[in-house]
């Protein structure tokens, strides 16, 4: 089984925080779920003690910005 994360440690990802607040933070510790059906990655982040998941972090800002307004743009 292979397994490749997106991110590594020291990665600055953003994401959007428990307060529903883009944030942007530095990945300090990597976790990865391995289930019978799938296997889930969860990144602990630096400065806000957060985890996001994988599905849920971005490389840039203006990733971030694509993923929370696509529906919008879809819509227009």
């Amino acid at each position: 089984m292979t397994i490749n994360n997106k991110y590594h440690l020291g990665d600055k990802v953003y994401f959007i925080n428990t307060e529903n607040k883009a944030m942007c933070d530095e990945v300090k510790a990597i976790y990865i779920y391995v289930y019978k059906d799938y296997t889930s990655i969860v990144y602990s982040l630096k400065e806000s003690l957060e985890t996001v998941k994988e599905e849920d972090a971005f490389l840039t800002e203006s990733d971030l910005k694509d993923y929370v307004f696509k529906d919008l743009i879809d819509f227009v």
